[in-house]
């Protein structure tokens, strides 16, 4: 009764003016919920016009009973009401798929008042139920939600107010009973908060993974389309002038959901002129922002509704760089660890499973690098895993260079991404096997600690290298630049890396500190005619480049791999780890 009694009063402070009022979603959470309140309307107004277009079933067929249900035919209001809902939806949204393609739905549905007949007798009982299921279980769910979360900041006002009077009830009386009750207060203020920001976050996955499906929503009617197309062949040319229009709509949604999809689809369906998956460019870039000296780097939890509503937010194509400033660095990295390892293959190959495992398990340094190197050359390793491989594991080089801040040595990175960049996809090993995961995280750690030496063609660009800087769902790819006749084939540019040539006959290796990366340019082999230089030797002005010059916007293509410097030395703890693996040998001999 009390607390009753109080919440009445901290409305009727609010409704007064008296009191601050808490805020339950912020200006862009309002925003999508005037939308989804759009989807809302929409829907119902699709499933009663639709349900009104069947009322004329099953009332007969003969010549009478076909011209009186022709009189009260509603075609014609069903697709004026289509064609106005889609306007309201494109009102609200202008990449609105559900909008564009009820707008060309509402122009044939009017075109077709002489075959309604047809229609109610035909019409597929699919795109009502659907309808009625997002109206019955998707929509009541999220306004449960919102009516929780009002309830919540109410709680939290309340919980405001009478902590402000005991602290003036502290301030005027004093002693040990109040400052007492002043600690309880806070403790309930702070528990208040969390339930209301988790209730806040998960209130926006629901009303974001609600607009993920603006695409299902409008296949809906593309199958409405279809299946008019089926069964009435009076009208086939007016619905096939109109299904190009909708299919080139749907197509603006294609590449969703992001998460699940193939490397492969996922750059083909958004055009990306960097060439790297959109939600690990964009959440390593974030990462480069806020600094990478956060402690944990990729092994922390992060939270999991924060994950899920940054999913949500990628897949409802409304991700983009500034919406990503309240994300942490392990929920950016949570994010990319999530999106490597649901991928239908794995990032570093599927049919070099065997391979990368073969090489973890070489126990000679030049024939561990050699194998490393020809597998990155690999023809069965397409070029855009490539690309992503090589902006991957350039960042995790550059987090690990910072491993005394963050503690996430090449070592600890390796065991943390390994499972997420290589599997098996048809398991014969045990996942469990020790000695399988402690080879192929040799072979993470190696390629993360010599990054420069396996990726010394390539280009190091910015990170946020024509990163598009609005979310998917509005992004527009840029025109194609000029291609050139002459530009290698994924066969010319990985043919002569297939095997690695020998380092040079007289190496001479420099030490390097334990702690930082060796770099080709201090790691080169000398011969006897060569001076003592730390630069390498320059390639031959005569041998012509199969490469043209692109023009700047374009992502440079990788040089050929036709040489392979010299193995350069290992940091000192790969080093001792040889020796006693040598010492244990010549023990045993």
């Amino acid at each position: 009764m009390i607390k009753s009694m109080e919440k009445l009063k901290v409305r009727l402070d609010q409704n007064l003016h008296r009191s601050e009022k808490s805020v339950a979603l912020p200006l862009q959470l309002l925003q999508i919920e005037e939308t989804i309140q759009t989807y809302r309307q929409v829907c119902q107004t699709l499933h009663k016009k639709i349900s009104e277009g069947l009322q004329g079933g099953g009332k007969g067929t003969d010549g009478q009973s076909i011209e009186r249900r022709l009189k009260k035919t509603l075609d014609f209001s069903l697709g004026q009401s289509l064609s106005e809902q889609g306007r309201l939806l494109g009102k609200q949204s202008t990449s609105s798929c559900l909008g564009q393609v009820l707008q060309e739905a509402g122009g044939v549905c009017t075109a077709m008042g002489q075959n309604l007949v047809q229609y109610e007798v035909s019409m597929e009982q699919l795109v009502v139920q659907e309808l009625d299921n997002i109206l019955k279980t998707d929509l009541p769910t999220i306004q449960k939600e919102r009516k929780q979360l009002d309830q919540l900041v109410l709680e939290l006002d309340t919980a405001k107010a009478r902590l402000h009077a005991a602290r003036q009830e502290d301030l005027s009386q004093g002693g040990p009973l109040t400052a007492a009750k002043v600690d309880k207060l806070v403790e309930d203020l702070d528990g208040m908060t969390r339930k209301v920001d988790q209730a806040r976050d998960s209130l926006a996955t629901d009303m974001m993974s609600f607009l993920a499906k603006d695409a299902e929503l409008a296949g809906l009617i593309a199958k409405f389309l279809n299946f008019k197309l089926e069964l009435h062949s009076s009208i086939a040319e007016q619905v096939l002038v109109t299904q190009p229009k909708v299919e080139t709509i749907l197509r603006s949604k294609r590449g969703f959901p992001i998460f699940g999809s193939s490397l492969s689809s996922h750059l083909a369906s958004f055009p990306l002129p960097s060439g790297i998956a959109y939600p690990i460019q964009l959440c390593v870039t974030r990462l480069v922002m806020l600094g990478l000296e956060e402690e944990g780097l990729f092994r922390l939890a992060a939270g999991s509704s924060k994950v899920k509503r940054l999913r949500a937010e990628l897949e409802a194509g409304l991700a983009s760089l500034p919406s990503l400033e309240t994300a942490d660095h392990h929920v950016l990295t949570a994010t990319i660890k999530s999106y490597l390892r649901e991928l239908p293959e794995p990032l570093m190959g599927a049919e070099l499973y065997q391979d990368w495992l073969q090489a973890g398990q070489l126990e000679g340094e030049t024939d561990r690098f050699d194998a490393i190197w020809n597998l990155l050359q690999c023809e069965q390793l397409p070029k855009e895993n490539y690309r992503n491989i090589q902006y991957l594991f350039r960042f995790l080089h550059e987090v690990s260079r910072l491993e005394e801040r963050n503690k996430m040595s090449a070592s600890n990175l390796a065991i943390v991404i390994t499972p997420n960049v290589i599997w098996e996809c048809e398991a014969v090993h045990d996942p469990m096997d020790m000695m399988v995961g402690s080879a192929l995280a040799q072979v993470v750690e190696l390629i993360i600690t010599q990054y420069e030496w396996f990726f010394q063609n390539d280009a190091s660009l910015p990170w946020d290298h024509l990163l598009p800087t609005t979310p998917l769902g509005l992004y527009q790819p840029p025109l194609p630049p000029s291609t050139n006749a002459n530009a290698p084939t994924t066969m010319e540019r990985k043919g002569k890396g297939k095997k690695a040539p020998p380092p040079p006959s007289t190496p001479n290796v420099t030490s390097s500190s334990p702690h930082s990366p060796l770099t080709p340019a201090t790691h080169r082999h000398k011969t006897a005619n060569q001076p003592p230089s730390h630069a390498p030797p320059s390639p031959p002005q005569s041998t012509p480049s199969l490469y043209p010059a692109l023009p700047p916007s374009a992502f440079p293509i990788p040089a050929p791999r036709s040489s392979k410097p010299a193995v350069p030395t290992k940091p000192v703890g790969m080093l001792s780890q040889d020796r006693s693996a040598k010492e244990k040998e010549t023990t045993q001999l």
